[in-house]
Parts: structure tokens; sequence; C-alpha cells
């Protein structure tokens, strides 16, 4: 269960963090008391802290209520600073700074700290009011205010780190006695988690401008009605955690989201990981930045069968997350063999890697550019439409990723759906479907560049309409708009009827080709390659009327790997040329991209 494993996690590699109840918050307002005790406000926002300074401060979450914390905290506790004129507002801000300073004085009478003294002292004098009015009238209620003594931070002394840990374990505490489901220890339980996510850490979505939301603190396990919870249980009352346990989860968990090593943070979810073995090595992070040698070291491992070690053998974590207002929605969790995560992963690079038509070699694409490729293309600002990407397909292309699973179901016909419309045909769209065919429920054999084997109608037919355009190219340098830019959405879907039509007009530009001697060459050239093409389809039959999905797909991949082929010729017979080197017999005349 993913507590356990984060529990291990805290105890065995996270190191000395924070303090328990401690957490890094943003503080931006200090008061300063000097030896006389009088009170002096620093403001600690600056150019390159502009939300204040982080630092580890008390906090636990507060479920509901007055609850301070001790020393930090924000305006309306310590200086009863209301969130509106309202008299309900100032009214509950009066509260919370009473409870402030009783907490304040319960600290300096359970541990006789001098320094607590002092600034109880402080306090019970009002020499804090007149610090009020150095505070801009629109400071948020919100901001964090801190405390200095004598050059240090209170809240950081080991007698305010004690005295705060059992408070908050006094806050938490159930006031039952039961058995631990992570460590299966009998103990004193929790009543509700003691910390939550900070809001930072899960990305909740974008908006109509492509800019991130913002989100709230959230909970790992939330249950506030009876309705939710099992036999009416409310709280942790059907995930039994002791102090220990629930404490090192959260610490665990709030440690990988905010660690860029262990994250990788989509739009409305984060995925994070983590080894059992932290000796083993293992960059998940190249789904995201596919370095080509990092790729071939993986891919030469996996399918050698060598380099299998006792690390190997160790499990690979990970978890992916999302925010349902301030509750934690798990996504997916994974507990498998490094190993198989590895094989996982290879699977990925060799089922979506392609060539491309700029450059030689096979590709490998990072994630973002998959997901942002489903999305609808802009020809006036040649970029893909932020915000117009398939809903979820990142979350489930991840998934796909870890677990060698096949893509989502709707991807083919969304995707088919943009290229029909916008004509868009460019490296990322091809991986994605290349790796739709490769996987269930197609599981084609599919190569990620030019098969001349493969004789199957749709993928010659790509083939065919790609040396089609390269024709029309050819004789027409200045044409405006290109056969692809007019008939390519019916040549996906019925292609007998527009191979007739355009090979009549590919008749006539091989004519005009033929009259000219410096085109003649590249125009019997491209007339003997359509006739090779079309000699690879049955006689009797030839192209079919319709293509369904699957063809379609065959019919984009054979158009792309087709122009692929012919560019790389192209750019190997320019060298050559450049190079004073007759052309190898592979080069084309068309010198088309």
């Amino acid at each position: 269960m993913p507590i356990k494993q984060l529990v291990k996690f805290a105890t065995e590699q996270a190191g000395q963090g924070a303090p328990r109840y401690y957490r890094q918050r943003a503080i931006r307002w200090v008061i300063r008391i000097d030896p006389q005790g009088n009170g002096h406000l620093l403001n600690l926002v600056t150019a390159d802290a502009k939300a204040g300074v982080l630092m580890p401060a008390p906090y636990v979450t507060r479920t509901s209520g007055v609850a301070a914390m001790l020393v930090v905290d924000t305006l309306d506790y310590v200086f009863a600073v209301a969130k509106d004129d309202s008299a309900k507002a100032q009214a509950s801000a009066e509260k919370r700074n009473d409870a402030y300073v009783e907490l304040l004085h319960a600290w300096r009478d359970a541990t006789g700290d001098p320094v607590a003294e002092t600034v109880c002292e402080f306090f019970d004098q009002e020499r804090h009011l007149p610090l009020l009015e150095k505070i801009p009238d629109d400071a948020p209620s919100s901001d964090l205010i801190a405390v200095r003594v004598a050059g240090e931070y209170v809240h950081e002394r080991p007698s305010a780190i004690d005295f705060w840990g059992q408070v908050s374990r006094d806050r938490k505490s159930s006031g039952l006695q039961g058995m631990c489901l992570s460590c299966n220890r009998e103990g004193s339980l929790l009543k509700t988690v003691p910390d939550m996510i900070k809001s930072s850490l899960i990305p909740v979505g974008v908006d109509s401008k492509g800019r991130p939301k913002r989100g709230r603190d959230a909970a790992l396990i939330s249950v506030n009605t009876s309705a939710q919870g099992r036999g009416g249980q409310l709280q942790l009352g059907n995930t039994p955690l002791c102090e220990d346990c629930g404490a090192q989860t959260m610490a665990a968990l709030n440690h990988l989201l905010s660690d860029d090593r262990h994250r990788r943070r989509g739009d409305d979810s984060v995925l994070t990981w983590w080894l059992a073995e932290p000796a083993a090595e293992f960059d998940l992070m190249m789904i995201e930045n596919p370095d080509p040698g990092q790729v071939r070291d993986l891919l030469k491992e996996i399918h050698s069968g060598g380099g299998h070690t006792r690390l190997d053998e160790g499990a690979f974590h990970a978890l992916t997350l999302s925010a349902n207002q301030s509750r934690v929605v798990v996504r997916d969790w994974l507990d498998a063999p490094l190993r198989e995560i590895k094989q996982n992963i290879a699977s990925w690079f060799d089922d979506h890697g392609s060539v491309d038509v700029w450059s030689d070699g096979v590709h490998y694409v990072p994630l973002r550019f998959l997901v942002r490729a489903s999305g609808r293309w802009d020809r006036g600002k040649k970029q893909y439409v932020p915000g117009t990407a398939i809903h979820g397909l990142e979350r489930a292309l991840l998934h796909a990723a870890l677990h060698g699973a096949a893509p989502p179901s709707h991807l083919v016909p969304q995707l088919l759906h943009r290229i029909r419309n916008d004509h868009r045909i460019d490296l990322p769209r091809v991986a994605l479907l290349r790796l739709a065919l490769t996987r269930p429920p197609f599981k084609e054999a599919t190569m990620p560049g030019l098969d001349p084997g493969n004789t199957t109608p749709a993928y010659v037919w790509g083939r065919t309409f790609a040396v089609l355009e390269a024709l029309q190219r050819r004789a027409l340098p200045d044409v405006n708009a290109t056969i692809r830019d007019r008939f390519f959405g019916l040549a996906m879907t019925q292609p007998a009827a527009t191979m007739r039509l355009l090979r009549t007009n590919a008749n006539g530009h091989i004519k005009k080709l033929s009259r000219s001697e410096k085109t003649r060459p590249a125009g019997r050239a491209l007339d003997n390659r359509l006739a090779d093409l079309v000699a690879l389809l049955d006689a009797d039959k030839g192209l079919p009327p319709h293509l369904n999905a699957r063809d379609q797909m065959k019919f984009i991949l054979g158009y792309d790997h087709q122009r692929a082929h012919d560019a790389a010729a192209a750019r190997a017979a320019k060298e050559a040329k450049n190079a004073q080197e007759p052309p190898t017999d592979e080069s084309d005349p068309t010198d088309e991209a």
C-alpha cells in the first residue's frame, strides 16, 4: 500500500528534514524584540523573495474552528487583523488572537523557557499593537509573521519544537488505541492526518489562456460525513494510523512532490516516484527529455538481456495525484520491480520512435509534445492552440508508458479527426499513431521508418500520395495550394476516387517536366517511382473505396515515411555533391521534404 512505502521512504531515504509538525512556509513579517522589550517590524519581502522568506515553521492542518500555531501565524491570529470590516469578521479575529496568546502562555508555563517569558510579556503589555500601524491596509490577513529575540527565530528553539510537537499530537489524536494499518503496532491512533499537501504541489488545471489555476491545500484522507466512510466512520476511522506513520507519510509525500528529481507535473495532475533501492540508477524523466544516448543505452540493456543486477530486483513506486477542491485524488499507484519498469519504458520508446522529415535517424518525442499534438493546429500562428489537447491524455499516456499498456481508446478517432481537418502531419502526431497502431487492440508490427516490404493497400496509398505531392511541387514550384492542402482529408477516407483524380493530374505534371532538359531526370525518376508503387497494389482490387480507422493510420504513416525517406535521400545527395562525390543510387532528384 502507498502509506507503508511512504513511511519506509521517510525512514530510510528522506533524511533529516524539518522538525515534526513543521513545514516550509513563506514568512513575510518579523517582530524583532530588542533587549529593552520593544518591538520592531521587519518586512522580508524582496525582489528575490516576493512572497517572503521560506523557512520551517509550526504547522498542522486546521480542520475547523480556531486553532493557533505556536509563535508563527497569520496576521489575524497575531494582530487580530480581520478579513473584512464586518463585525463577525472582527469578532472572529479577536478569538484567534486570544487563542494565539493563550498558546504562548501554555508554552511558557510548560517549559519555563525565559525567551517564552519575554514573548508573553511583550504581547501581554500590548507592545505589538503600535507595529500594526506599519502594516499596509491592503495586506491580506493570511500573511505570516514570526518573532525574533536576540537574533534567533523563537519558533526554532528546542523548547518550542518539543512543545509544539506535543500540542499537535494532542490535537490530532483520536483518543483511541488500536492497530496501525501501516506499521501493524498497537498504539494511539490519529483522528485526522497531521498535515496536508501544499497547494502548489498538485496542479489543478489551466484557465482559458493556458495559465495554471491556483489550488488549495489538500488532504490525503478526508472523510467528513458518514455517507463517505464505510459503516458511517468519519475521518481516519476506516484508515487507522498511528501518529508516527501519519506524520511520516505526509512528510515523505510533501518531500517527494517538492523534488524535481522525483516528480513530473502535468496540467491537472502530478506523478511522483521513488526507488526502494536508492543506489539503483534510473531516470524516469527520460520520457520527458529523451536524450538519444540515454535511450540507446536503455534499449541496449533491455534487448541484450544483460546488466541484470540485484538492484534491478528492487521495487519502483509511483503515485499519480490530482486534487478535487481540498481532497487528494489518487489516480494511479504502481508498485513493481525496477526491471519491469525499465522494460516498459524501453517498449515505450520502441513503440513510438519515428523518423522525421527534417533530420535523419529515429527520434523519440517528449511526452508533453505528444500531448500537445493531439490539439488543434493553428496555421496562421503555426502552433498548437493551447487548451485544445485531448482531456486526460497526459495521465493516460503516463499510465501507458509505466504499465506497458495501450493508449486510451478515444485517442485514435480524435487524432484522426484533427488531421483530417488541419492536415498537420509532424513527428509527434506520427509517433502517436505508431504507438496506437503497435499496441492493443491493433498490435500491428509497424516500422519507425519506410517499410518497402509493407504492401498493405493503405500504406502503399500513403506512399503514393507523397510521391504525387512531390511530383506536383516539382512541376509547379509556386503552387499556392498543394494536393495535401486540397485533398488530404478525402484521401484519408476515399482512396480510390482520390487516386483517379490525382493520377490524371500527375500525367500532366510528368509531361511538363519532360519538356525541359533540366527537369526531365526528376520527372522520369518520379514517374518510375509512381509506377513501382502502383505495381504493389493488387491488379484486380486496386485501392479500396473507403478506409477504416486502422487503415487511415497506415495511410498517414506511409505518407510520412515516404516523405522522410525522400528528404533523407535528398540530403545525402546534396552532401555528396558538396563533397564532389557522385550521389548514391538511393539519392532522390526531387529534393522534396
